[in-house]
């Protein structure tokens, strides 16, 4: 890809990652340049969405490779922290699905006993695929120890 993860480290505030080094800081530059020409290009607007789609879609792509590789750049320690953030927050994004389908079925209490569900069935399948997710992911490090 065209990123380096010793380019990057972990964000502090929010998800992702963050320039570390004068390269990192260069290549958001130039990201954001690329960007700008693309918006600004006097260019038919279907052809300006298209570019600047496959435009994202690539930088998200490096970010992601970037994102996976990164571990092997820092030391145990920030590895550990990093892990023990990752937790806390898919715990709290758990705790937070859970209680808006908690609250739409007290709103929707009149619902229960019917055929229909009291609560939006996105937040269902989003607490299942986190589910699924932690499974095949415990299962996954077991296999590897």
């Amino acid at each position: 890809m065209i990123g380096k993860p010793e380019w990057f480290t972990y964000k502090i505030f929010g998800w992702g990652i963050m320039p570390k080094t004068w390269q990192g800081f260069a290549y958001v530059f130039v990201s954001m340049i690329i960007a700008g020409i693309i918006i600004l290009a006097p260019m038919a607007t279907i052809v300006k969405m298209w570019a600047f789609g496959i435009f994202v879609g690539a930088i998200f792509l490096d970010a992601l490779h970037i994102m996976t590789q990164l571990q092997s750049y820092h030391d145990e320690r920030q590895n550990y922290h990093q892990l023990i953030i990752e937790k806390n927050v898919s715990f709290a994004a758990a705790c937070a699905v859970i209680g808006v389908i908690l609250l739409q079925t007290y709103q929707n209490r009149d619902l229960l006993g019917t055929d229909q569900i009291p609560f939006d069935i996105s937040l269902g399948i989003v607490l299942g695929i986190m589910l699924i997710v932690k499974v095949l992911s415990t299962l996954y490090v077991k296999m590897k120890l």
